[in-house]
């Protein structure tokens, strides 16, 4: 588990490495796509200088009109051994790519008359329970549109070995929004449909997937089990610098949501049904009108925005160059991959990568679709004449990532625009529709009302999850809005990591070891730990669940004698280790020297340079004769953990 550091941050921030031109090829009108030119394109992608620097091994498929016009390997499944990869018989993880088999299998149950995707999940559980505090029934179109409103919608990984069953036990997290109201992306919704089908179906989820889709499409080296033969067949993972890394093991041992291998033969296969509305020769596993559903969008913020279908997703704005596209994609350490189609056109693509360096999966498409798919439309028309400031004043303010809540969005208005500041610069959003918005580049923003017709959520260039408008939260009778560590405070109120709506918030009073870790840890996004403590003096505290998972990943180690010490005060140079090691092991951080009145302890030297270097503190750090006197042995207070966490904050995000 310490290896699958910040996986939710990963997979939203995974920025290409380095700049790949558009198209060299390109032109104003289409090239005519056949096996020719599919070969010839798909030559010069990857000869490109900058592919070749990020590539370790890759496979692409591309079909059109009922034929397979590319399925090959390129470069190498194993760079040591010099392994090429192969495409009938090299496998890949295929990460999230999985889903759109596990949601198949509940359409193909529902078509059956099996399942209700209407229906209350819970009718089809009789031996789970799932916690629901908002009284709204959780409907299997919510678990397929990721719209759940679990308070924790990652799957964990874990170091031990799970069964489907035990897993759900285990990490069944609650249902805290109401179902359909939110989009956030939610891998533990589709582990759930998993066991659905395996409840219904009376066949374990491998089994059922084997004989009721990979069977009839003729999916021969496809499996949802780690199993020998996958191994001896797998592709090896390499990190961004190319080096490689070890194969993580599926938890729970099917992964409905993420732990499908296959090959490019397969793949070749499955897009073809698709593309012939569930036709495969004399077999058919879908319906046309499953095949129309799953790829419908369901769930948008507004009509003109990316969205979601039955797993299928949009990542782009609604028509791409002027056409209908829908995908899946799917991240894993060392295994990226991506599935597209175009169902007008009747054209697939399949491009799956075994590297973490760079991400060649958006430049391939962008230079796919301007060469065979030009820009056919005339880009948005903005309202005329453009709101002044006032108008736009009712979007302005803190919106918070649901999926990665130290994620946000700071929107001010002005004369015709909004400001939008957040983790990839500013950006200017000129106004389209009521609730619709393009910055510079075209890319589409939007809104949502609540039921009082006040903005609630936004949706922009993070497209795995909306963010919600964060209401100004309520002074502390303490800390008056001119306190000089006010703005630090109530930002992190804001965020959700310090509980506002208390008389006092204490800013003298030493904040404790777990306090500290409860402020960071689900900010960040780590999904909370269900196991048991290891340490002997947590257990039962409110804090045990992120002390556990700091310790997962390495974070904390503990005290001498086997215990952590959750209500002891946290000292200046244990909560600068705590940062330092988060940043390092999930960011690759390098150390900093900074000059220092009192030197830390040894242990603490690291993470107390890192901080003091990088300015993470308030006015209570001066210097005297150059030097920063940091106290690194001092307690450290509510108020002066609040401008660490917000600077850090401001720093990485």
């Amino acid at each position: 588990m310490k290896k699958l550091i910040l996986l939710i941050l990963a997979a939203a921030l995974f920025l290409p490495s380095g700049v790949i031109a558009a198209d060299p090829q390109a032109s104003p009108s289409a090239v005519k796509l056949d096996k020719a030119e599919a070969e010839a394109f798909a030559a010069q992608f990857f000869g490109q200088k900058e592919v070749k620097e990020q590539l370790a091994g890759a496979l692409l498929v591309i079909v059109k009109d009922g034929q397979v016009l590319l399925n090959k390997g390129y470069g190498y499944a194993d760079i040591a051994a010099k392994r090429p990869v192969d495409a009938d018989k090299t496998r890949f993880r295929l990460a999230s790519v999985s889903k759109l088999f596990t949601s198949a299998g509940i359409m193909q149950l529902a078509e059956a008359g099996k399942v209700d995707l209407d229906k209350d999940v819970q009718t089809y559980l009789p031996d789970l329970q799932i916690p629901n505090k908002t009284g709204v029934p959780l409907t299997l179109k919510h678990l397929m549109t990721h719209t759940t409103g679990f308070d924790n919608a990652d799957s964990l990984g874990s170091d031990k070995a799970y069964m489907l069953k035990d897993y759900l036990k285990d990490m069944m997290p609650t249902v805290v929004r109401k179902p359909g109201e939110t989009f956030r992306y939610d891998n533990f919704a589709f582990t759930l449909q998993g066991y659905i089908i395996e409840k219904v179906s009376g066949m374990s989820f491998q089994d059922y997937v084997g004989k009721n889709i990979f069977k009839p499409l003729g999916m021969d080296s496809s499996s949802f089990m780690f199993n020998d033969e996958v191994k001896q067949a797998i592709a090896t993972p390499y990190d961004n610098n190319l080096e490689p890394v070890a194969q993580i093991p599926n938890v729970p041992d099917n992964s409905p949501q993420g732990g499908m291998f296959s090959t490019g033969t397969d793949m070749a296969k499955f897009m073809l049904a698709m593309l012939n509305g569930g036709q495969a020769g004399g077999e058919r596993f879908l319906t046309e009108a499953s095949v129309k559903a799953m790829e419908r969008t369901s769930v948008t913020i507004h009509p003109d925005i990316p969205g979601i279908g039955y797993a299928f997703e949009t990542n782009y704005p609604k028509d791409y160059n002027g056409y209908r596209v829908v995908e899946k994609g799917g991240d894993l350490s060392g295994f990226h991959s991506n599935l597209w189609l175009l169902p007008e056109q009747n054209t697939g693509m399949f491009l799956v990568l075994n590297s973490d360096k760079g991400n060649l999966r958006l430049p391939f498409f962008e230079q796919f679709m301007s060469r065979y798919f030009p820009k056919t439309d005339a880009g948005p028309a903005f309202v005329k004449p453009a709101p002044d400031k006032q108008q736009l004043l009712r979007f302005e303010g803190l919106y918070r990532h649901l999926r990665t809540p130290v994620l946000r969005y700071d929107i001010t208005a002005v004369d015709g625009a909004l400001i939008v500041r957040d983790v990839f610069g500013t950006h200017t959003l000129r106004q389209a529709d009521d609730l619709l918005f393009y910055d510079e580049e075209g890319t589409p923003a939007g809104f949502k009302l609540n039921a009082d017709g006040d903005i609630a959520y936004f949706s922009y260039n993070m497209t795995d999850s909306w963010a919600e408008k964060i209401p100004e939260p309520p002074v502390f009778s303490d800390v008056p809005v001119d306190h000089p560590y006010a703005k630090s405070i109530y930002y992190l109120v804001q965020l959700g990591a310090i509980p506002g709506g208390t008389d006092e918030f204490k800013p003298d009073k030493p904040v404790t070891r777990g306090q500290f870790l409860a402020q960071i840890m689900p900010m960040a996004g780590f999904q909370l730990s269900t196991q048991p403590s290891i340490f002997s003096d947590t257990k039962g505290s409110p804090y045990e669940a992120v002390i556990q998972t700091a310790v997962n990943y390495g974070i904390v180690q503990g005290l001498p004698g086997g215990v952590f010490g959750p209500d002891q005060p946290l000292t200046r140079e244990q909560a600068a280790t705590f940062i330092w090691r988060m940043v390092k092991i999930s960011m690759n951080a390098d150390p900093v020297k900074a000059d220092l009145k009192i030197s830390a302890s040894p242990w603490a030297s690291e993470g107390v340079q890192y901080i003091v270097g990088q300015r993470m503190f308030g006015p209570d750090v001066k210097a005297t004769g150059g030097a920063l006197d940091y106290r690194p042995k001092d307690p450290m207070l509510n108020k002066e953990a609040a401008v660490l966490i917000y600077k850090l904050v401001q720093k990485l995000f």
